[in-house]
């Protein structure tokens, strides 16, 4: 049986002691706050006639249809098979991430025999869904997460064999992947580095880069806000772009076991902001057997990361409980795909962060109201009809109010 990670979960005493920060209530208004400052922008809804008069209560639909935050989840190859997976997936996330299938063992399980058939199969699933996939991970510098008949080689062998990995899988995911984990955990491995030192991880980067320049390229490691790591792999970091490695990004993974404090994920977040790079919590997950604990853990995460500007997305690492892979105590959805108290704040959340409104027009013309960053269908109703619609992208590019001008004939 393939191993699935090289993680090692570790919990710093005080979180399983100190439960205070979750019950203190200050830190979820500071982190509402935030988000009405980060995650919104004002939309203005301006209906007028032919004569470019005003036109007064004229009904305005404002639905938001996707989010510009990705609220995803990692993916296995349940989704080919099984329907209720699969749709349980598309309604609830909008972005993905192969959980292994896009790896070098599950790609090259014997030497040069390579095969993408599982992982081009769930591209295909999410082309067909505008579900946007991470890829994870070109390479693994923990030793026994590489193929075993990798590790086997020697030295000169091994370099071959990287090479043409890289060559062959970059190709032939160019252009699907939108990001890259050039070298999955370095900080807590050192495979590639003990045999040919810390450039080839320059190298790998470069290469990547050269090979497929759309795909943003990311670092990904564990125990960095659910441990306290933050502060080396901000070094790591710094030193992988002191080699010259074009590091774009920084993942952040998420495994946590009975507590996730909110203000010590805060602070460690801000840490890694100070690089000047996007943040994507790239695995989350929390082991508890209470689902309600559960479900605390996640909304402090969600909360946290969502008012965070410096963070672009979350990524679930598995939600069911028939296939995942800390077990039904870390699930959100029961193995009889009913939502525990977990799934049901996830939802809840989702709610929280989506805007739908129906309004009327005032005196001016006009509806004017905040809205979070995505994308929108507007429809302008009269007595239920419908006269008008648009769908626009409401991005966090811009700070200004977005103007949409409808004009109305009218008889």
């Amino acid at each position: 049986m393939v191993k699935e990670r090289s993680f090692i979960h570790q919990q710093l005493n005080f979180e399983k002691v100190n439960s205070l920060n979750q019950g203190n209530q200050s830190w979820r208004s500071e982190a509402d706050d935030r988000i009405l400052r980060h995650r919104q922008r004002e939309l203005v809804v301006n209906v007028t006639n032919g004569e470019k008069k005003p036109l007064a209560g004229v009904e305005v639909e404002i639905k938001q249809i996707r989010h510009e935050f990705a609220f995803g989840s990692a993916m296995n190859d349940q989704v080919l098979f099984n329907q209720t997976y699969a749709d349980f997936f598309v309604q609830h996330f909008n972005w993905a991430v192969f959980e292994n299938e896009a790896k070098w063992y599950a790609n090259e399980p014997e030497r040069g025999k390579i095969t993408y058939e599982k992982a081009d199969a769930m591209l295909s699933f999410a082309e067909r869904h505008n579900l946007p996939v991470r890829g994870h991970a070109l390479f693994w510098e923990v030793e026994d997460a590489n193929p075993s008949w990798l590790r086997s080689l020697p030295n000169n062998e091994v370099y071959e064999a990287t090479k043409r990995r890289l060559e062959h899988a970059a190709n032939h995911f160019k252009g699907k992947f939108r990001h890259w984990d050039v070298n999955n955990e370095m900080m807590h491995g050192s495979f590639f580095k003990d045999r040919f030192g810390k450039n080839i991880w320059k190298w790998m980067f470069e290469e990547t880069k050269k090979i497929d320049p759309q795909a943003l390229l990311f670092v990904n490691d564990y125990n960095v806000i659910s441990y306290g790591e933050h502060q080396a792999y901000k070094a790591h970091i710094n030193e992988l772009r002191q080699l010259g490695a074009p590091v774009q990004a920084i993942g952040v993974q998420g495994h946590f076991g009975e507590m996730v404090d909110p203000v010590v994920v805060k602070e460690r977040l801000d840490v890694l902001a100070e690089l000047g790079l996007p943040i994507w919590v790239t695995e989350y997950d929390s082991v508890h057997p209470d689902a309600n604990r559960r479900a605390d853990n996640l909304e402090a995460l969600y909360r946290v990361a969502f008012s965070h500007p410096a963070v672009k997305g979350v990524l679930m690492w598995g939600f069911w409980a028939g296939a995942h892979w800390r077990g039904e105590n870390a699930a959100i959805v029961n193995y009889d795909w009913t939502l525990n108290e977990a799934g049901i704040r996830y939802e809840r959340l989702l709610n929280e962060w989506t805007t739908q409104r129906v309004e009327k027009t005032d005196g001016t013309g006009k509806v004017i109201c905040p809205a979070f960053h995505g994308t929108y269908e507007i429809r302008i109703l009269q007595e239920s009809q419908l006269l008008k619609h648009k769908t626009i992208e409401l991005d966090s590019s811009e700070k200004t109010p977005l103007q949409l001008d409808f004009i109305v004939p009218t008889e």
